[in-house]
C-alpha cells in the first residue's frame, strides 16, 4: 500500500513527485473543494510551478476577471448619485459642484413635495373660491417658500454639511451662491407651473417673480451677518407686513404687489440687497471657518468617547 498513489494525483517520472490530477485541478478552479482535499492541493500548488501552469487555463478568462474586478471597484468606490446630481452632470455641471448642490436639505424630495402640495392647494383655493382675494395666498406663499428653501442651504442650523464652506476650494460665498441658485431655479420652475393654473390674466400670473427674488436676496444678505433663523424670521415678518399694507380688495388678487409701481419698488429692494450681499460676502467665509472650528473639537470628543 505504501507504493500506491494518493487519490487525485499523478506521478511525474522526471521529478519523482506526485502532481495534482486534471480532475482535481478542474474542481479546484470551478468549485470549492472539501477541506481535506483543498489544503494539500493548495500546499502543492504553492511549491509546484508545473501544476500552477496547468491550472491557469482552467481558471476564468483574465480579461473577464479584470472586467469583473473593475465593476466591483466602481460599485464600492463610487458614491450613489441622486437623480438631481445625475441631471446636473448631464447638463455639464462640474462633478464637485453637482454633488455640492445635491447634498442639501432643501433639495430633498420631501421638501419639494411639501412645497408643491402647498402651492397646489393655494391654486385650487383660488380657482374654486369666488372671492377676488383668493389668489393672494399663492402670491404670499411663493416668495416665502423660495426664501425658506434658500436659507436652508446657507445656515449651519439647517444644513449639516455647512462646514463644507470652510474646506471647499470654491470659497464660502461662491458655495452659498451656487447652492442658493440651484434652489431658486427649482423654486421658480415649480412656481411657474402653479401660476399657470391661476384664474388671472397673464401679466398678473407673473407677479410672484420679483417678490421671490427680493426675499431671497434680502434673506441672503441678512444671513451673511447673522444666523439663518433670525434672518428668515426678519425677512418673513417684513414680507407679512408688506402684504398687509398692500392689501386692497378692489385690485386683482386684492393686493398692490401686482401693480407696476410696486413691482419696480420691490425690484429696487432686490438690487440693493444684492449689492449688500456682494459687499458683505466675506461673512460666509467667516461663518464657515467658525463652523469648522466648532465641528473639529466636537468630532474629536466623540471619537475619544
Amino acid at each position: 500500500m505504501s507504493g500506491a498513489q494518493p487519490a487525485g494525483r499523478t506521478h511525474d517520472p522526471g521529478s519523482g513527485s506526485a502532481h495534482l490530477g486534471t480532475d482535481v485541478l478542474r474542481a479546484y478552479a470551478t468549485r470549492p473543494l472539501p477541506g481535506e482535499v483543498r489544503g494539500p492541493a493548495e500546499a502543492h500548488l504553492d511549491r509546484c510551478a508545473g501544476c500552477r501552469a496547468r491550472l491557469s487555463p482552467l481558471l476564468a478568462d483574465e480579461a473577464e476577471l479584470t472586467s469583473l474586478w473593475e465593476r466591483v471597484d466602481r460599485a464600492t468606490d463610487e458614491p450613489t448619485r441622486s437623480l438631481l446630481e445625475r441631471c446636473a452632470l448631464r447638463l455639464g455641471v462640474p462633478e464637485d459642484a453637482a454633488r455640492l448642490c445635491a447634498a442639501m436639505p432643501a433639495l430633498r424630495w420631501s421638501w419639494w413635495g411639501g412645497a408643491a402640495l402647498l402651492l397646489m392647494l393655494s391654486v385650487a383655493a383660488a380657482r374654486l373660491s369666488e372671492s377676488t382675494s383668493a389668489p393672494l395666498l399663492f402670491f404670499a406663499l411663493v416668495p416665502a417658500l423660495s426664501a425658506v428653501g434658500v436659507v436652508a442651504v446657507t445656515g449651519q442650523r439647517f444644513d449639516p454639511a455647512y462646514v463644507w464652506l470652510a474646506v471647499s476650494p470654491l470659497g464660502g460665498f461662491r458655495v452659498v451662491l451656487l447652492r442658493a441658485t440651484a434652489v431658486q431655479v427649482l423654486s421658480l420652475v415649480l412656481s411657474a407651473a402653479g401660476a399657470a393654473g391661476l384664474p388671472l390674466a397673464f401679466p398678473y400670473t407673473l407677479g410672484w417673480l420679483v417678490p421671490s427674488l427680493m426675499l431671497t436676496a434680502v434673506c441672503l444678505a441678512l444671513s451673511s451677518r447673522m444666523d439663518a433663523l433670525p434672518a428668515i424670521t426678519l425677512t418673513l415678518t417684513a414680507w407679512a407686513v408688506w402684504l398687509v399694507a398692500a392689501y386692497n380688495s378692489a385690485l386683482p388678487a386684492a393686493t398692490r404687489i401686482l401693480l407696476p409701481g410696486t413691482q419696480l419698488a420691490m425690484a429696487a429692494v432686490a438690487l440693493l440687497a444684492l449689492g449688500a450681499l456682494v459687499v458683505l460676502r466675506d461673512g460666509f467665509d467667516r461663518q464657515g471657518r467658525r463652523a469648522a472650528a466648532h465641528e473639529g473639537p466636537t468630532t474629536g470628543t466623540r471619537g475619544l468617547a
